[in-house]
């Protein structure tokens, strides 16, 4: 899903928060087969292929398919590979979600998912979950996917940078002050050493978010 709680007024010019040293939707394409069929649940207008079929609960600029997603309403195993990225904590009943990811997936498919772990409360429209790196595995795997691979894809520095600028915030308070701070805070590249710390062992355990990337079982 789009965030769109954190680009508001001044804050759509001003970089973001948190930074991505590596692009783990990119390294999941390179897992999947020319030709196979890829579906985005919460896309937010993004389009990861050209041909990639989008799902989300809201109209947004190139959606499929717009719909409640704890009940999509779209054949059993209609797709190769599933993305779900910064939506999972969106949905009343995360549980219900993935399993319609795995219902979703052909024997064998490949699904990818992102979750937060410390991030700022940010509603689109609502927040109501986060995930430990323990949480997230123990969550696909009841949810019927073998992990092939999991860890941080949003590092320390940027889960300090983002509770820093909500921090100034309530602090200062959401008016000219406030706001003027925590755009200085974005504007800091402190959250640029996660290029460094995401490559270190321990960074899952403040980490800003999560992966896991997992094959539907028979």
């Amino acid at each position: 899903m789009a965030w769109i709680s954190l680009k508001k007024g001044i804050h759509r010019v001003l970089p973001g928060l948190t930074v991505q040293p590596g692009n783990k939707v990119a390294d999941t394409l390179k897992m999947i087969p020319p030709g196979a069929r890829i579906c985005d649940i919460g896309s937010g207008g993004r389009k990861i292929t050209p041909s990639t079929f989008t799902i989300d609960g809201f109209v947004a600029d190139n959606t499929d398919l717009v719909c409640d997603i704890h009940n999509i309403p779209l054949p059993d195993e209609s797709f190769d590979c599933v993305f779900c990225t910064g939506t999972l904590e969106h949905v009343e009943d995360p549980f219900k979600a993935i399993s319609e990811i795995r219902r979703l997936l052909k024997k064998g498919g490949v699904a990818h998912i992102e979750v937060p772990f410390i991030q700022a409360y940010h509603a689109d429209p609502n927040d109501y979950w986060r995930w430990t790196l323990e949480g997230l595995r123990l969550f696909c795997r009841k949810g019927g996917l073998q992990e092939v691979q999991s860890g941080t894809h949003i590092g320390p520095a940027s889960a300090l940078n983002w509770v820093f600028n909500e921090y100034i915030i309530c602090l200062l308070g959401n008016g000219i002050l406030g706001n003027t701070a925590a755009a200085f805070v974005r504007l800091m590249p402190f959250k640029y050493l996660d290029y460094i710390l995401i490559k270190r062992s321990s960074a899952y355990r403040i980490a800003s978010g999560l992966y896991f990337v997992g094959r539907k079982q028979p």
